[in-house]
């Protein structure tokens, strides 16, 4: 309630602004006219997800073909041409980022001097996948939904269908 005016008054300024979106709350023993738009409620996610994104967006980029990452767990971030393309994590930084220069390099419409990657460290493995949902959802990153990119499936294309080709092969398909 603002200072000295009525509850009334606080009731019919908070409609002209806020229109329907104000109610009663009673105090007390006495009622008095707030507005929703005075309520504060902390949203701890969304806290989490803006701060891990702002310090992996802070982080110094590397070259993809200098993978100087530390051999142990986290979350990173591949960026080819400067956008965020691609978000995973790994018990171990720097043989997950040489995986991914193996699958780069050799590439018809890709060269790995345009691709960079951002990596965060954790204290504790239980926070690494959490990690990679927030960035994932947050950043929509193309690649994780191209089959064929991530390195966990065996063999090239699918296993069983034979003359299959993946789209992470028919976009950038090996050199010859």
């Amino acid at each position: 309630m603002s200072y000295g005016i009525t509850p009334q008054e606080e009731a019919q300024r908070c409609w002209g602004l806020y229109g329907k979106d104000w109610i009663p709350r009673c105090i007390g023993q006495r009622w008095l006219t707030v507005c929703e738009n005075h309520d504060f409620t902390f949203d701890v996610d969304r806290a989490y997800e803006d701060q891990l994104a702002a310090v992996l967006e802070a982080s110094l980029a590397h070259p993809i073909s200098v993978p100087d990452a530390p051999q142990t767990f986290g979350v990173y971030a591949l960026y080819w041409m400067g956008v965020s393309v691609y978000v995973g994590q790994a018990r171990n930084l720097r043989n997950r980022l040489r995986d991914h220069l193996r699958k780069i390099q050799g590439r018809r419409g890709i060269d790995t001097e345009d691709v960079a990657c951002k990596y965060l460290t954790f204290a504790r493995l239980w926070e690494v996948a959490r990690a990679e949902e927030v960035l994932i959802t947050r950043f929509e990153p193309e690649w994780n939904g191209i089959p064929g990119f991530s390195m966990h499936a065996p063999g090239r294309g699918r296993p069983g269908m034979p003359n299959y080709v993946n789209q992470w092969d028919q976009r950038f398909p090996v050199l010859n």
